[in-house]
C-alpha cells in the first residue's frame, strides 16, 4: 500500500467529523481547571492520580515517539491522537489539523500545565459520550475514538460536584479504549475501519459486559491500577524531576516532584497485574528416562478483556517453562530471554500478542497498520465470539470456543537416559508492556528531532535528540523492561524407575523382607562378639 496515494489531505483535514458527536474545539465557555486547583481539597485522591499513566499519557516518552512517527508517514494525523491524549485539543489547541497535531502549543512539564493530560475537569465535566449502534445487536455502545461532550461552562467552581451515573459506567472508559484508524479501511472486513484498540467491545461482550460489571469495579478512579511498570518508576521520575514545580512556584501547595506518586502506582500496578491470570500444569504420573515426556501449561484469564489487552503493538505476555532433574540439571527450557532481551523462540513457544500489519507485512506503525496477521490474546469469561469478529476484535492463531478464557499448552521434550530423580516444573507467566523488537522499532522508527534540537517534537526532557531515544534509553536501564512475573507454578514428576516398595510385585517385597531380616540378624551377631 502507497502511503502517498492511499491518504488524502482532505481526509485528515476531516478527521473531526468522525466525532462530531462530541465536543469541538473552541466550544467551550470556561476552560478545563488545572488538576493543581482541585489537589487544594482532593490531595489524596491527586496523589494517586498524579503518579498514574492515566494522569500523564501526554507525558508518556513512548506515545510521544508514536506520534512523531505516526506524522512522519501521515502529516496531521497527530490531531486525531490528541483527542485522548491531549485535553488541550479540546481547548482549541490543535486546530486546523496538522497546526499543532504534535501538540507543541500544550506547554509540557516542567511548565504550568493546564492543557496537555487528561485533567480531572476532563472527566468530571463529561456530560456523556458518543453513542452508535453495534454491528452486532444494533444496541447503544459507546463510540470510541475520543467522543466525549463536555458541559460548556464549569458549574463546579466554588460548588458542589457530585460524581454523574456517566462516572461508574463503563461507557465512559469506552470513549477512549475503542479505538480505530478513521482513514484507513480493514483488509480483514471491508467497510470496517482499521481496529487497533478494542478493550471496551472486549468487555461488552463478555460475561462481565453483559452482567454490567463495570470497568471501574477492577479499575478503582484515581488510581487507575493497570499494566505499567518501569515506564513509571523509575522511568517518568527520572524524566520529570519537577513536573509541579510550577503549581508550587505558583503558590499552590504540591511537591515538585511526584517520584513518590510514581513508585506507589507502579507497585499498586504490579499487585494487580498479578491478580489477572492464574497458571497450573498438567503432567502424566510419572516418565521414564530416554523416552519423550508431555507437560501441559493453562493460562487462565482473570479480568474482564483479552489477555493482554489495550495497546496490541508492544503488549504481550508468554510462558517461561523450566524443568530440571533432582541434581538441578536443566531437561528442558523454553520461553527464556536472550542476553538482548528478546525471547528465544521455539516451535513450542507460547507467546500471547496481537501481530498487525500493511497489507499482511508486519508493522509496528498504527498510522498505517489495515489487517491483523495474528491475535492469539485470551478472551474474558463468556466471551461472545461472533459479536468479537463482526465487532473487530479478530481473533487469528488460536481456537477459543464461546465463552472460553482460557489456554492449554502442550510442551513434548526427550528426557536423558541419566536422568536422575523426579523432574521439577517450574511455569511462570510473564508480561512486558513493551517487547524488545517493538523497542528496537522505535527508536529506529523515529526520525523526528526534538524541538531542542532544532525538529519538530516536543522538547526532550533527558536532552535525547528524539522521543524513540529517550524511550529506549529508560528501557535499557529499566533492566530492559524486565518482565512481570504475573503468575507462576510448579510440579513434580517422579521418575517410573524411582518407585517406592508399594509399587513392587508381591515377590520382590518378601525378598526386600526377608533381606532386612538377616541384615538385622548380622548386626545382632556382630554386637555379641
Amino acid at each position: 500500500m502507497l502511503v502517498s496515494a492511499f491518504f488524502k489531505s482532505d481526509e485528515i483535514a476531516n478527521a473531526s467529523s468522525v466525532t462530531a458527536n462530541s465536543t469541538q474545539p473552541e466550544q467551550l465557555i470556561d476552560k478545563l481547571e488545572p488538576p493543581a486547583a482541585c489537589a487544594e481539597c482532593h490531595n489524596e485522591a491527586y496523589r494517586d492520580w498524579s503518579g498514574t499513566m492515566m494522569g500523564n499519557d501526554f507525558r508518556d516518552p513512548a506515545w510521544l515517539a508514536m506520534l512523531s512517527i505516526a506524522e512522519q508517514d501521515v502529516p496531521g494525523i497527530g490531531d486525531y491522537c490528541l483527542r485522548c491524549h491531549g485535553a488541550g485539543w479540546f481547548q482549541g489547541k490543535s486546530e486546523p489539523p496538522g497546526g499543532d497535531s504534535r501538540g507543541l502549543s500544550f506547554k509540557p512539564a516542567p511548565e504550568i500545565d493546564r492543557e496537555s493530560i487528561p485533567l480531572c475537569d476532563f472527566c468530571h465535566r463529561m456530560e456523556r459520550v458518543g453513542m452508535r449502534k453495534s454491528n452486532y445487536d444494533n444496541r447503544e455502545v459507546a463510540e470510541g475514538n475520543g467522543s466525549v461532550y463536555f458541559r460548556h461552562d464549569d458549574p463546579w467552581v466554588g460548588g458542589k460536584h457530585p460524581l454523574k451515573p456517566l462516572h461508574k459506567k463503563s461507557e465512559l472508559c469506552g470513549a477512549c479504549h475503542d479505538v480505530s484508524n478513521p482513514i484507513v479501511e480493514s483488509s480483514d472486513s471491508p467497510g470496517m475501519s482499521h481496529p487497533l484498540e478494542r478493550t471496551y467491545t472486549e468487555w461488552k461482550y463478555s460475561f462481565f459486559g453483559e452482567n454490567d460489571y463495570a470497568c471501574q469495579r477492577c479499575h478503582p478512579p484515581m488510581k487507575f491500577p493497570g499494566a505499567q511498570t518501569w515506564i513509571l518508576f523509575p522511568g517518568m521520575a527520572n524524566l520529570y524531576p519537577d513536573i509541579d514545580s510550577g503549581w508550587r512556584e505558583a503558590g499552590f501547595a504540591l511537591p515538585k516532584d511526584r517520584s513518590s506518586a510514581w513508585r506507589k502506582a507502579r507497585e499498586r500496578n504490579e499487585v494487580f497485574m498479578k491478580r489477572a491470570a492464574d497458571i497450573k500444569i498438567t503432567s502424566g504420573a510419572t516418565f521414564k528416562p530416554g523416552e519423550e515426556a508431555t507437560v501441559s501449561v493453562t493460562v487462565v484469564n482473570q479480568t474482564g478483556h483479552r489477555l493482554p489487552t489495550g495497546f496490541g503493538e508492544g503488549r504481550h505476555m508468554w510462558i517461561h517453562i523450566k524443568i530440571t532433574d533432582a541434581e538441578g540439571r536443566v531437561i528442558f527450557e523454553d520461553g527464556k530471554l536472550d542476553g538482548d532481551g528478546k525471547i528465544e523462540k521455539t516451535k513450542q513457544t507460547k507467546i500471547y500478542e496481537q501481530e498487525a500489519g500493511v497489507d499482511g507485512v508486519k508493522s509496528f506503525n498504527f498510522a498505517l497498520l489495515n489487517t491483523i496477521i495474528k491475535d492469539n490474546r485470551i478472551p474474558p469469561a463468556g466471551f461472545n465470539k461472533t459479536a468479537y469478529e463482526v465487532e473487530g476484535a479478530f481473533i487469528k492463531g488460536a481456537k477459543y470456543a464461546n465463552g472460553q478464557n482460557w489456554d492449554d499448552t502442550k510442551y513434548r521434550f526427550d528426557v536423558p537416559v541419566d536422568a536422575f530423580g523426579a523432574l521439577t516444573v517450574n511455569a511462570e507467566l510473564k508480561y512486558e508492556t513493551f517487547s524488545a523488537e517493538f523497542m528496537g522499532w522505535l527508536v529506529d522508527a523515529d526520525k523526528t528531532l526534538a524541538v531542542n534540537h532544532g525538529g519538530e517534537a516536543p522538547e526532550t526532557p533527558d536532552g535525547s535528540r528524539t522521543w524513540g531515544e529517550t524511550t529506549y534509553k529508560i528501557w535499557e536501564r529499566a533492566a530492559k523492561g524486565k518482565p512481570l512475573i504475573m503468575a507462576a507454578t510448579d510440579a513434580t514428576i517422579p521418575s517410573a524407575n524411582s518407585v517406592s516398595v508399594f509399587q513392587l510385585p508381591l515377590f520382590a517385597v518378601i525378598i526386600v523382607f526377608v533381606l532386612v531380616l538377616i541384615v538385622k540378624g548380622m548386626q545382632g551377631e556382630h554386637k555379641l562378639m
